[in-house]
Formats: structure tokens, sequence, C-alpha cells
């Protein structure tokens, strides 16, 4: 216990569902979230490849993601995010969950395997004796980033397969404080002629706590090839290390019908990263565009912008676009892509035979693949601080309490719905409260019960639309109330930091956040005109219980027409029965959840919202 103690004032990572040691009423940061980006392949590649092995070179940065053709993996997971200072965009973490973010024990202290990365193998029986002498193995690893610091009893470690069959131990590394957390440090390990056979393979794992994302290690940039030497640590590469940042205002994504009167003097300059990893100095250029994705037209920002100084030799430098007080409206709502690339003479690993003079060119290792970074910048129905990828949760645990963000509409608007990352899949069904507050130190002017929904594969938010019209102008807040002492888990942005935004309520008063950093991933959706008809009488000839239900729904009243739909507008076909006074639908079995039950009567289709437990 003491160890997990020191491990929770160390970086304030914790899992609530493993550990009562948290006071109740705090708002905390939890553990990363297990994201996955896989590589994608031409279908000629994957069936030519399915059956084949890695070949040399060997090279990977995870620019493009997970290359399963390359690696086979064990809760390894991907991140653009949690390292810092990477030698390129995209890197693997390693730490005590599983790919569906699971715990490898229930038990607090057990120690032991954790994520594996592994390489699938290599034909190295027919290297030259030379060669064969000449072959290393390089790569970078760094300790935590910004996700917690291995102990020092927890290690990574590499090892090789040898012709035996069995996993050598060739490199470990161990935890500390003493590491520090914002630098990748490169290593280069000998492949000695021993090990290699034709179906020499290697792997990296993580040994630590396997109770929870803990004792986190990152890995990056891993080079294998021979007729390299213990000194060969700098490659003929230029890389972005970083995602695109853009905002208009304080956000990441903006309404599209408030864009035309409200992008004046808005936008911020795009950043991002280079790292120049040769050891000599290297002019290079730089575009930036913005493209709409519905209509495949594209704003220039900078095009072929010369570095001014030139980049030196392993010089990392944050750069940015030029300014720009608005662009293009689009006609329709459309998500914009950022494409930042720099220009630098990257190309194909390659290799000159000095006694020919030919020059062999090797595909399979292409520095180019990391001189373009793409992101989206949304311009449709809500707003949103994040950037619509959940590297962290954040939550409170407290029967009760409130979680709020704050925003700013520069016109009269209606709120039509609330999407809400939660991202703890074992809390679906548990029961919340959506509000919308106009000012914190007063009620809330639209509350409503509702569940966390069981989400989809592939789904990241979950949405509430509101049933009544609420019209806001300037400030105001969404949110929930929850009714658990356990952390409800929401998802929260790591790259955009709007902290100040986010509001707790968990001793009857709210205070404003200074303990999390990063974007919680709640966002309003809006509609300039109201989304729903007000109607002045309300229909008294209709009745409908119990709501909520758990098996059988009464269906009292004149009405012609009775049809189900789920939260995603499908229509669902029930069991109906007559009754004397109308019908009864029959929901068991049905996933608990919000539906929407339409009756058709005289006077036109009503709709009611039914609530599922």
């Amino acid at each position: 216990m003491l160890t997990t103690l020191h491990k929770l004032r160390m970086t304030g990572l914790i899992i609530a569902l493993f550990f009562s040691t948290v006071a109740h009423g705090q708002l905390v940061e939890l553990a990363p979230i297990q994201n996955q980006k896989f590589k994608s392949h031409s279908q000629s590649l994957l069936n030519s490849r399915i059956l084949q092995e890695n070949t040399l070179p060997f090279w990977d940065d995870f620019s493009q993601g997970i290359d399963t053709l390359k690696w086979s993996l064990r809760g390894a997971s991907y991140t653009e995010t949690i390292g810092i200072n990477a030698p390129s965009i995209g890197m693997i973490l390693l730490d005590g969950v599983d790919a569906n973010g699971n715990p490898y024990s229930l038990t607090q202290v057990d120690q032991g395997d954790t994520d594996y990365l592994t390489s699938k193998p290599f034909d190295l029986s027919t290297l030259t004796s030379a060669n064969s002498e000449s072959l290393f193995l390089s790569f970078f690893w760094q300790a935590a980033g910004r996700a917690e610091l291995p102990d020092e009893s927890d290690q990574l470690t590499l090892q090789i397969l040898n012709s035996d069959g069995s996993w050598v131990t060739i490199w470990r590394q161990r935890g500390g404080v003493d590491l520090s957390r914002d630098v990748f440090t490169q290593e280069i390990v000998k492949i000695l002629p021993i090990w290699q056979h034709a179906a020499f393979q290697f792997r990296f794992f993580a040994e630590g706590r396997q109770s929870g994302p803990f004792d986190s290690w990152l890995l990056d940039y891993i080079y294998l090839n021979d007729g390299r030497s213990a000194n060969d640590l700098y490659y003929l590469d230029r890389s972005l290390t970083k995602t695109n940042e853009l905002r208009i205002g304080e956000y990441g994504a903006y309404p599209f019908a408030l864009l035309a009167k409200n992008q004046n003097k808005l936008w911020s300059k795009i950043q991002n990263e280079f790292y120049n990893l040769e050891n000599r100095f290297r002019a290079m250029e730089y575009s930036i565009v913005i493209s709409d994705s519905s209509t495949m037209s594209s704003t220039p920002i900078n095009l072929n912008t010369p570095f001014n100084p030139v980049p030196n030799a392993l010089e990392r430098r944050v750069f940015e676009s030029r300014s720009f007080e608005e662009i293009s409206v689009p006609k329709y709502e459309t998500t914009l892509e950022i494409i930042s690339s720099i220009t630098s003479g990257d190309r194909l690993l390659y290799e000159v035979d000095f006694l020919t003079k030919d020059t062999t060119f090797f595909s399979n290792v292409n520095y180019e693949l990391n001189d373009t970074v793409r992101t989206s910048f949304p311009l449709l129905d809500f707003f949103a601080y994040d950037n619509g990828s959940a590297d962290y949760a954040a939550g409170i645990n407290q029967k009760s309490g409130q979680l709020a963000v704050k925003y700013n509409s520069p016109e009269e608007v209606y709120i039509k719905g609330i999407s809400i990352n939660f991202s703890n899949p074992k809390q679906a069904n548990q029961a919340v409260d959506i509000n919308v507050w106009k000012n914190l130190d007063e009620d809330p002017i639209f509350s409503r019960e509702d569940l966390i929904a069981v989400k989809e594969a592939g789904q990241q938010f979950l949405y509430y639309s509101l049933d009544t019209n609420i019209r806001v102008d300037g400030e105001f807040y969404v949110g929930f109330t929850q009714f658990t002492d356990d952390f409800i888990h929401v998802g929260l942005d790591k790259v955009n930091d709007s902290s100040e935004m986010l509001y707790y309520n968990v001793v009857g008063s709210w205070t404003q956040n200074k303990e999390v950093k990063g974007a919680l991933m709640i966002r309003p959706h809006i509609s300039m005109t109201a989304p729903f008809e007000v109607s002045v009488v309300p229909d008294q000839s209709i009745r409908i219980y119990p709501n909520p239900v758990e098996t059988l729904l009464n269906l009292e009243g004149k009405f012609s027409e009775a049809r189900v739909f789920d939260s995603f507008g499908r229509e669902i076909f029930l069991e109906h029965q007559l009754s004397s006074k109308g019908e009864i639908v029959n929901f068991i079995g049905q996933r608990p959840g919000v539906y929407v039950l339409n009756l058709t009567t005289e006077t036109g289709i009503k709709s009611y919202r039914i609530l599922v437990k």
C-alpha cells in the first residue's frame, strides 16, 4: 500500500475501480486510455505479405500507426500525445492494461509481465559473414512521458528468439525516479551471429504492476539493418513530431452556423514541430494547407516557406503558419483537414555499391512518411475544446457530485443536444442527470435523468438529445450529475488545455478546476432555430406508464399506430398486445437506455421519451 500511495502522490493517476484509498470529493485525472491506430495497406500487399516475413532493412517510426504486417501485439497501444519530445509523431505505449483497457490482474500487488511488442520473423540465415557481423538494432525509449513513472523494481526488456526457440534477454532498462520523463533515449544493440537464424524475432515487453495502467514505457523509431556500427545513431530523416494545433478562439471545433459572422480575427496560427535526426544541418521548407473534406477544395496558408534560420544538426523546433483572419465559408457543414508538410529531401533509404556504382533503394524504409501530418477541425453543429481523441480520463467520486464545462456563444442559439465521452465501458447502464446551466449559482435550466448507454464499436461519444427548447446567449454550462461514489470516467484530451473551463461541485458549492490539465470531452450541440414545436395545450388524452419501464409499457388513449425507435433513430419492432384501453408494448430483453415512442393520433404524430431500465 505504501508503494501505491507513493505512486498516487507522484502522478495523480489512479483507477477508482481498484483502489479505495482516494478521498471522496476529488476531481482526479485518471489513467491513460488505450487507443489503437493501425496502418492501412492495399489488398494486394496484404495478400502478398500474409504469410511472409519481415525483411532487412527493417524500420518503423509508427507515424502511420501500428503495422500488423510487421508486429504482433499483446496489450501494447498507440499514442501521439503521451510521449514527450518524440523522434516522430506516433509511438507505442506499454503499461499494465490489455488492449481493452483491462488490468492483467485484479490483485493490487501483483507484479509481472504486462504488454508485449513482438516482431514478425526474419530469415537471417542467408546473411554474408560481413553483414552478419554488422547487424545492429536501434530504438528510442522513454520512461512514462505524461503517464505513470516506472518504479525501480520495474523494467523494459528486449529479447531475441534464438535458434533453439528460447527467448534470450539482450537489453533491459530499470525504472526509477531518476529517469527523465521528457527525454527519448536512443539505444543500439548488436545482434550477434550466433543469434541469427531462419526464424529470428525480437520483442519488447514491460514488467511492473499488473493491476492497472501503471509503470509506463514508450517506444519509437525502431531500426534493424546490417552494414551498421555501434555509432550508427543518425538518420537522413527530418520528421514532424506532433498533431497540428489550430483554434478558433478557444475552440477546436466550431458550429458551422456561427462561422460566417464570428470567425474574423479569431483563428489562431497553425502550429507543429520538426526534428532533424541527422547530425548535420539541412535547408528545409514547409507548407500548411486547409482542405474542405466535403468539396476537396484547399486554402493554402503557407506554401514552400523556408525555415529561417536553417535547421541545425539534431535540432527540434516549433514552427507556425502565417496569420490569417478568416477562411472561405463552406456551403455546408463539413470537417476541415489541416495538412502540414515539410520539404527536406527525405526519400527512400538507399545503398551505393562503390565497386559497381549502382544504387539500391529500399521501399520499406521511406523517410518521407513522417513529413506530413493531417488533423481535423470540425465545422458541424457543436462547440468543442477537445480534438476528439481521449488520452486520459477524469472524474469525481462523489454521489450527487456534478461536473460542468463552460462555453460561450457569440449569438443566441438553442442547445439541441449534449455529447459526452463516457470512457469506461464497465459503467454502462448507470443513471446520470444531463444538465444545462445558465449560471452555476442557480438551478439548471434543463435537467433530465438518462443512462450511460452501451457504446457501439468505434463509438466515442454518447449523444443526449434535449426534448425541450433551451435558448442560451453568452456564457452557459453543460454537464451531468452522478449518483454513485465511484469515479465516472470522462474522456480527457491532453493536447488542448481548457482546464479553466471545467467546474465541479462535490460539497454543495462550485469550484473551478485547478487540478486537471486538458479538455474534458463534453460538447454542446446547437441550432439557430427552436428544434421543437411548442405545444400550447398539453395532450391529456394519452397515458403512458410506467416510465421508466423495465418490462411492459402501457399505452392508453386514442391513437392509430405506435412505433418505437432507439437512441440512434432506428425503428425497433417490439411485441404489441391489445388492452381494454389501448396497447401494451413488451420491452423485455431490450438494452437499457432512451427510446422514442411515436403515436399517430387524429392531430398528428406525437413523440414521447421512454427510459428503459
